[in-house]
């Protein structure tokens, strides 16, 4: 009997149990089906199915690569003589060698440029103007020329060649003539990092380009003309650029000496520099969404230069020196610089010290040298008259021993 209560006694628990509700009335269970959990209340609604996991956040971004370029001759070779036959255009990636070209005919350090992960170069025969893409001949055409504008836009080609020697230029797309002028010189070149295609300009759906005569100076749009400035109207003029929409141009209304301005469309931007400021550079650079002149200046009596970046705000970044610099950046509040005396490195400040460099040693064979990237220097220095040649990182240094120079260093 004992026995039989005890065990009725337990079923009846376990049956209240059963039908009492859980201690919070809406709170979820999960209930199996076939093939997946669905989410059910305790009342046994079906509720939405689970909520997916969010996505993983934005995955960080590469580590970008360090492209160098060079000119390598034979072993021997007097190539600073200007014996320069058997010449090879190197390009290195992440310190490893990836092509190895030679250069049928003019081996100059300024005719290739580093775009995209690809080499680019212009060669010419005297005859015709050949473009190369790591090697490769994407086209040729008839006269020669120095490239200096290139931009590749939905899979066409746009160049801009000066004629070699004398004055005239030719615009192309794919090697086709699209415009030309027998005389004018044009406006820009490689020579400054900030605008991609040299002398090309990409705004909105357009590729702009700009050039000058004795008279005037002319803004253009593929083959059509969107401004035209009157020389004597302007005086100096030191560049003009296509950008957000608006055209810019920086001129001296004077001789070297007088003020300098930035003109947006017909808006007079003062910069903030008087008549007693030599000005000696007035270059145009986007920095953010801003543009800004890039230039130096002298003062009568004072052997100081001054190297600064301005706008319509003011200065952005000054830079005082008793030499000349290789370059300044408009992020750079290190003031990091390279210094030259007579076209060679004499020292390199890299935010934090002075660098242990020989000085008088090493050069710099083109602007695109040296480069800022996140506030740390990346340079090339060549051997001015060996075969020991550097390339820097702050101020890690990684020798490379070849006969030849370096032509450029770009991070991207």
């Amino acid at each position: 009997m004992p026995m039989r209560v005890t065990s009725a006694l337990v079923l009846l628990v376990l049956a209240a149990v059963s039908c009492q509700k859980p201690f919070f009335t809406g709170t979820p269970r999960w209930m199996r089906t076939t093939d997946r959990y669905l989410y059910h209340s305790a009342s046994g609604d079906s509720i939405p199915e689970r909520p997916e996991p969010l996505p993983p956040g934005p995955a960080p971004e590469p580590e970008p690569c360090v492209y160098m370029s060079a000119l390598r001759f034979p072993e021997g070779m007097p190539w600073r003589d200007g014996e320069r036959s058997g010449a090879h255009i190197v390009l290195w990636k992440d310190g490893e060698e990836v092509l190895d070209l030679p250069v049928e005919h003019y081996p100059e350090p300024d005719r290739h440029r580093i775009r995209g992960g690809y080499l680019w170069w212009d060669d010419s025969d005297g005859a015709s103007t050949f473009v190369y893409r790591n090697g490769k001949e994407v086209f040729r055409y008839e006269g020669d020329e120095i490239l200096r504008g290139l931009l590749e836009v939905n899979g066409k080609i746009h160049t801009l060649g000066q004629r070699a020697g004398r004055g005239g230029f030719s615009y192309r797309i794919n090697g086709t003539e699209v415009f030309s002028h027998p005389s004018a010189q044009i406006l820009g070149s490689f020579d400054e990092r900030a605008w991609e295609g040299g002398a090309l300009m990409l705004d909105g759906d357009g590729v702009y380009y700009c050039f000058s005569t004795p008279f005037e100076y002319r803004v253009m749009k593929g083959n059509e003309l969107v401004q035209r400035i009157l020389a004597d109207e302007v005086g100096k003029v030191f560049d003009i650029r296509v950008w957000g929409g608006s055209v810019y141009r920086t001129q001296q209304q004077g001789g070297v000496g007088s003020t300098l301005v930035m003109m947006r469309d017909q808006t007079v931007i003062p910069l903030g520099l008087t008549e007693y400021d030599q000005v000696h550079l007035g270059r145009l650079v986007p920095f953010g969404n801003q543009m800004l002149v890039k230039g130096y200046s002298t003062r009568s009596g004072n052997d100081e230069y001054q190297y600064w970046f301005r706008g319509q705000n003011g200065v952005v970044q000054q830079q005082d020196s008793d030499l000349p610099l290789a370059d300044i950046y408009p992020d750079n509040p290190e003031g990091v610089a390279v210094y030259l005396d007579g076209g060679r490195v004499n020292r390199i400040w890299d935010g934090r010290q002075i660098l242990n460099i020989w000085p008088g040693r090493y050069t710099l064979y083109t602007p695109a040298c040296t480069t800022l990237y996140k506030g740390t220097l990346y340079a090339v220095l060549s051997d001015a008259g060996g075969n020991s040649h550097l390339l820097l990182k702050g101020d890690q240094a990684t020798t490379f021993t070849f006969n030849g120079c370096f032509t450029g260093i770009r991070i991207e």
